[in-house]
């Protein structure tokens, strides 16, 4: 009698302990999951090594400023934009009345048989409204730097320009480092003896931290930092630099759709891009 009393005083307490059991493993199956999910999340926000303007770089970290203050304000902050053909036909005079608009570069060619279509078009159009402009050209790592080279200067007059030469430098294409950093270089000084003052370099903050950090002779340019964010982005080092296109999607007068949009950062001038 005592023994049937025990067993159905086990039995009454395993059945009220019973609903517990699949919800505690429910619980650490969800604390497992959220953890995972969590951890994604963290995922989604490490920065692309390679800076690409479809993707752009996140980072932490502030300096000081956020890039809104003096956006409409030239005498605050010099702000100016880069464009190519993805602009299509723009409105130059238009343009020139946007006060966000203060210097321009504009793509003139890339590797080592592309020209862009609306390059002389767009610089003509500079002058005429008197936007201080600039060019540029994509470097592709893998081709030979003096074709690349020789491709530039064969479309841009070095006379006619307001703006140091840029480069803009944010892909490896498949070259190791070394390769990237040599072939960098060799164009470096292929324009600066064209134009007898060092080029500026285009990247993206990630992309430097990687790929140019490191190396003491490109470090020695001075740089157009590309990271879309609220803050100033920082490198590695506290390495300085004197532009910084902080937006992809950009509005200004003139231009139909997004336009990069950019400006000096720290103590920079428009005298110090100046050709």
């Amino acid at each position: 009698m005592a023994t049937t009393r025990h067993r159905y005083i086990y039995y009454i307490i395993l059945f009220l302990l019973l609903p517990l059991v699949p919800q505690t493993a429910m619980a650490q199956k969800n604390k497992k999951n959220k953890k995972a999910t969590h951890s994604v999340t963290q995922m989604e926000w490490v920065p692309d090594p390679v800076a690409r303007k479809a993707m752009p770089d996140r980072h932490p970290n502030a300096i000081d400023k956020p890039i809104l203050a003096g956006y409409g304000n030239p005498g605050e902050m010099i702000h100016g934009i880069d464009v190519s053909h993805y602009q299509g036909r723009i409105n130059w005079d238009e343009v020139a009345k946007d006060p966000k608009v203060n210097y321009v570069y504009l793509k003139a060619t890339e590797g080592i048989n592309y020209v862009d279509d609306t390059y002389n078009y767009n610089f003509r159009e500079c002058k005429r409204v008197g936007l201080k402009v600039g060019s540029y050209l994509f470097f592709r790592p893998n081709l030979p730097a003096k074709a690349q080279f020789d491709l530039f200067v064969s479309q841009v007059d070095t006379r006619k320009q307001d703006l140091l030469p840029l480069i803009d430098a944010e892909v490896i294409k498949g070259v190791s480092t070394a390769v990237f950093q040599t072939r960098l270089l060799e164009l470096c000084e292929l324009l600066e003896k064209e134009y007898g003052k060092k080029p500026l370099i285009y990247t993206g903050r990630n992309f430097y931290n990687k790929y140019i950090h490191g190396n003491s002779r490109l470090r020695s340019h001075k740089f157009f930092i590309a990271a879309y964010s609220f803050d100033e982005p920082e490198l590695y080092g506290g390495e300085e630099y004197h532009l910084w296109q902080y937006s992809a999607t950009g509005r200004v007068r003139g231009i139909r759709g997004d336009v990069d949009m950019s400006r000096l950062v720290g103590r920079a001038t428009l005298r110090d891009i100046m050709y």
